[in-house]
């Protein structure tokens, strides 16, 4: 058993040494899709250092723990606990499975059922206490802003001007500023749409709004079909922690320019910046540039056509 414990931790080492050494070189040892997904997003680090470090340290351990039962038990105990989080984020926060952590979580499974034999009642607390203190290392719960949920709410145009549109799925003047801006769809070389959440009940109707986009839907028709009445039911959307990352990425966007408030309009003209709030400065903003006349002032009073956590014009 002790043998075998020490190839598995040597196969492991091997797997891993050379994968750090072909990072270096800038070529990936995993090819497919998963493997790039998950290595590219903030999971694939713990405490500022890249896991495949951490897996280096871990199966290093273990090799010089395979001779004693009880202590190479209680390791590979926690690293099965540490193995199961990795596959909680990749399944339920990531949406992608990555083969080759996959394949060092099923060494390190193989590694704790050579352990089985040692005080059984045991090892399940000990996986679990691997698992929260995984847990407890990353944020609680975790949130993962994808980009490819942001790419997919971006709509493209052949006007002149690109526009970063901050709503709420529950607010009824960013359904105002939505017509508004529809209406001027020709003017408009890009929309970015982006969803917050103000309101109780926000998140459901902005994970349905970022599946529509990433099924394919235009991001207009996904707007309109989330602020009716009944929004479509989704048999598949993004998962919760990927739609609360961006929620929250947007929200601190606009709340570090000192506005708690939606709709808020970044209008990009070249280097110009304009910062619309509220469907009344929106307003005045596309009467202006229809008609050539002087733009408005860039801030003006948050008086109307806004909806705060506090209420709704």
């Amino acid at each position: 058993m002790r043998i075998f414990r020490w190839l598995l931790a040597l196969v492991a080492l091997a797997v891993l040494g050379l994968d750090l050494y072909m990072s270096s070189k800038g070529i990936h040892l995993c090819p497919y899709e998963g493997c790039r997904v998950v290595s590219s997003t903030p999971f694939a680090t713990l405490l500022g250092y890249p896991l495949v470090l951490w897996g280096i340290v871990f199966f290093a351990v273990a090799f010089l723990l395979a001779p004693s039962n009880a202590l190479f038990a209680l390791w590979s105990s926690i690293g099965m606990g540490f193995s199961l989080y990795m596959i909680y984020l990749q399944v339920f926060v990531v949406g992608k499975l990555c083969q080759l952590c996959l394949f060092v979580e099923a060494v390190v499974f193989v590694m704790f059922l050579s352990s089985l034999r040692w005080k059984r009642g045991l090892l399940p607390l000990i996986v679990i206490v691997g698992f929260l203190s995984t847990h407890a290392l990353y944020t609680f719960p975790p949130a993962y802003a994808d980009g490819s949920l942001e790419k997919a709410a971006t709509w493209k145009g052949t006007g002149k001007y690109r526009i970063m549109f901050f709503f709420d799925p529950l607010c009824p003047a960013c359904e105002r500023s939505f017509k508004l801006l529809q209406g001027q769809k020709e003017k408009l070389a890009e929309v970015q749409f982006k969803s917050t959440a103000i309101h109780p009940g926000s998140m459901r109707r902005a994970a349905v709004f970022y599946g529509l986009c990433m099924s394919g839907k235009d991001p207009w028709e996904a707007f309109r079909l989330v602020h009716g009445e009944r929004p479509p039911q989704l048999s598949r959307t993004p998962t919760y922690a990927k739609v609360k990352g961006i929620v929250e990425q947007n929200l601190s966007a606009i709340k570090a320019l000192g506005i708690d408030a939606v709709p808020v309009i970044v209008v990009l003209d070249g280097e110009s910046r304009r910062i619309l709030v509220g469907y009344r400065e929106l307003e005045e903003w596309l009467r202006s540039i229809s008609s050539n006349a002087p733009s408005p002032p860039l801030f003006l009073p948050l008086e109307q056509g806004i909806c705060t956590p506090k209420h709704c014009d």
